[in-house]
């Protein structure tokens, strides 16, 4: 049991613990893990101080975990900061935060002392060797091609969590020219010319082996790069201290409320960090907008979430800025919503952007839809039946005209005339047939009394729109946002599910 005593509030079906104050932040390293809403998040793909999210990275891996929130936490109170004052924010702290911002640039203008000047020659001498220079003047650039692609060749190499010791497949391959993804073709090619070719020789191919010995040639540099002096250093570790205090003041409150649990979210005061617009499209408006790296993966693992998704990509001709969003649809209808459609985007700096709709992950998002889909479909399938029968008989007619037309002979002449006469016959006996049905369907139904056939017509409408209606508005009770936060990279700890008030106001229709 903790020692503290929470306080707790009940959103997205389920319990969220409350921080409204400095004690409620003070004790959060003793809050159960479990309760935690987000365990880990990326650095990117979110609206909030990138310059935070970095400070808070301090392993640099570009994702921020529940430990190293605790640890900015810890910093604040071994600086002595009342921790009440996060969410008592004033505008000398924003003043204060331009202060040392401006500090930080002239401090990096002056001139280094003797000793520095000295610290840093050394090292410029010591990245001329030729184990650090692998490459001579090239080093940097191939360096930096090798980065551009680490993460995407890292990922391919790593081998499957349940791969045996001993298998009986080959070792895979990187292909360096051919079958590769386009959005990483152009950069793993500058890397083969740059790193692969000066080091190991021209290949068509990468191998596991291979790739770790470019990897560790490029080693010394790297350290080399890091082991740089750095220029007034007590000073601008001093300077960065305060920055880090006051942009903690300044967004920790804001941060926790997205992270530990998702007051931002629910309760709709202010959109949540990871809310990147507002999409117009189909008389709707569409709060629930995130951030897409890859939209196929991205699909992959939001699908679960059984909810409605739209995939977008956006332009912007003035600038040619491309990037890709998902919209989740909560309410209204998605009859209209197709691949193609066009919207307008307008990202939380109120800039205005070209959406058009590139997949849709379809879900029913409300009963009335649930309601009137059995009666669309068997509508839809009527009308194919009426238009294949009817295109059926046209096309046999057509065929039967031709043949009158063009029969060399009265005898085939009188044969093709007498099958057109079979044709129109059969389809007067049909129409014959169809029209003595509804008489008679007609005739059982005005002999009943008006309330039977009230009756009647509830009992066929409840038949055919009940299971609809009860299978989706379990489907509606089972929508769940977690599965979309961790397709954009989140390790999301809790259910996000949304009730229909929520739903109603993350996706707003037009009334009329």
């Amino acid at each position: 049991m903790d020692s503290y005593q929470w306080k707790w509030f009940y959103a997205g079906g389920t319990a969220q613990v409350k921080l409204e104050c400095g004690d409620d932040v003070a004790h959060l390293s003793e809050l159960d893990p479990k309760q935690w809403f987000a365990i880990s998040m990326p650095t990117t793909g979110v609206r909030f101080d990138q310059r935070m999210l970095d400070l808070m990275d301090s392993d640099k891996d570009g994702r921020i975990r529940a430990d190293e929130v605790i640890s900015a936490i810890d910093f604040l109170k071994s600086k002595g900061v009342d921790l009440d004052s996060l969410y008592h924010t004033t505008e000398d702290d924003e003043k204060a935060l331009s202060d040392v911002i401006s500090r930080q640039s002239d401090l990096a203008k002056l001139e280094p002392s003797e000793d520095e000047k000295k610290a840093i020659a050394e090292w410029e001498a010591k990245g001329a060797a030729p184990d650090v220079a692998v490459l001579g003047d090239s080093t940097a650039s191939a360096e930096a091609a090798l980065a551009a692609v680490e993460p995407v060749i890292d990922e391919f190499f790593t081998p499957p969590a349940d791969m045996p010791l001993v298998t009986e497949a080959p070792d895979v391959a990187l292909p360096l020219r051919t079958h590769l993804n386009p959005k990483y073709l152009e950069s793993i090619v500058d890397f083969a010319a740059k790193c692969v070719n000066p080091i190991i020789g021209e290949r068509e191919e990468l191998s596991r082996l291979e790739w770790k010995k470019v990897k560790d040639a490029f080693a010394p540099y790297r350290a080399w790069v890091s082991s740089k002096p750095v220029v007034n250093a007590a000073a601008k570790a001093a300077l960065d201290d305060e920055e880090r205090v006051l942009r903690y003041k300044l967004h920790m409150a804001e941060f926790l409320e997205n992270y530990v649990n998702m007051n931002r979210l629910y309760m709709r005061d202010q959109p949540a960090m990871f809310q990147t617009g507002t999409l117009r499209i189909d008389a709707k408006e569409l709060d629930l907008c995130f951030h897409v790296d890859g939209e196929a993966a991205h699909a992959a693992l939001a699908e679960k979430s059984n909810c409605c998704i739209l995939y977008l990509k956006l332009t912007r001709p003035s600038d040619k800025t491309e990037r890709c969003v998902c919209a989740v649809v909560t309410a209204g209808r998605v009859s209209g919503l197709y691949i193609g459609r066009n919207g307008v985007f307008c990202d939380r700096d109120g800039k205005f952007w070209e959406a058009v709709v590139t997949k849709v992950v379809e879900s029913q998002v409300s009963l009335r839809e649930a309601f009137w889909s059995p009666w669309k479909k068997m509508g839809d399938g009527i009308a194919a039946t009426v238009k294949k029968f009817l295109g059926d008989k046209q096309a046999k007619g057509e065929a039967v005209a031709q043949s009158v037309l063009t029969a060399p002979q009265a005898g085939q002449g009188s044969q093709a005339g007498a099958a057109m006469a079979s044709s129109v016959a059969a389809i007067g006996i049909g129409v014959g047939m169809m029209g003595a049905a509804f008489a008679s369907l007609m005739a059982v139904v005005s002999s009943m009394p008006w309330w039977k056939i009230l009756i009647g017509i509830a009992v066929i409408v409840v038949v055919v729109s009940l299971p609809s209606v009860i299978l989706t508005w379990f489907k509606l009770r089972r929508r769940d946002l977690c599965a979309i936060l961790n397709a954009c990279g989140w390790a999301i700890n809790r259910p996000m599910k949304f009730s229909m008030r929520l739903a109603a106001s993350f996706t707003r229709v037009a009334r009329h």
